[in-house]
């Protein structure tokens, strides 16, 4: 576009938004001045999906009706869900999972050991201990998997990342990293296998 053209152009455009301004009783604002941008904004207003005084709207690009509301309801990375939230946003894999799993775990702890804290201020928690362990064999084996669980994954895991603190990390281009992707999934593989294992053995013993 030769610069004659593009001032043409411009002034079009100017023409075109001043004679809007006048037909709506407003005042004839140049284009990017700084009236205009305090009055809408902007150098270029945009209005999607609708018209207006200065802007015929998006349509003409395929701008649905109800775009404005679409964006509102669209997810802001790193956002889990999609905007239904029924699945994931992002891939999910077993390094992100016991990434998670440490957090939840973590949280579990810090709920537990806040019910026995109370349990222990306002009653008597070896009573409440041994009413647990005289219910039902069917119940008892969930309670003590629920508790041996995030004990034994945040303790592990917590290890796990003592590891990873004091590793040596030489060349990166080596490709030996304990924080490479494949490093990473063994080491989740063995943490959540280790963890179930556990589980299931302090689950199945008797400490009476």
């Amino acid at each position: 576009m030769s610069r004659a053209t593009a001032q043409a152009l411009g002034r079009a455009v100017q023409l075109v938004v001043t004679s809007s301004s006048r037909s709506e009783g407003a005042l004839a604002l140049p284009l990017g001045s700084t009236q205009w941008v305090r009055q809408h904004g902007g150098g270029v207003p945009e209005h999607w999906g609708r018209d207006s005084p200065y802007h015929p709207g998006t349509g003409f690009l395929g701008t649905p009706p109800d775009h404005l509301e679409r964006v509102k309801k669209r997810p802001v990375s790193p956002h889990v869900f999609e905007a239904d939230g029924t699945k994931f946003h992002y891939a999910m894999p077993i390094n992100a999972i016991t990434s998670i799993m440490n957090r939840a775990t973590g949280v579990a702890l810090t709920v537990g050991m806040t019910g026995a804290g109370a349990i222990a201020l306002t009653g008597d928690l070896p009573a409440t201990i041994e009413a647990i362990k005289h219910t039902s064999s069917v119940l008892l084996y969930p309670i003590k998997a629920a508790v041996a669980f995030p004990l034994l994954y945040h303790y592990l895991g917590g290890l796990r990342h003592v590891f990873w603190d004091k590793a040596k990390y030489g060349n990166q281009a080596d490709k030996n990293s304990p924080l490479e992707n494949k490093s990473v999934d063994q080491s989740s593989k063995i943490l959540v296998g280790a963890s179930v294992l556990g589980t299931a053995a302090f689950a199945v013993l008797s400490f009476s």
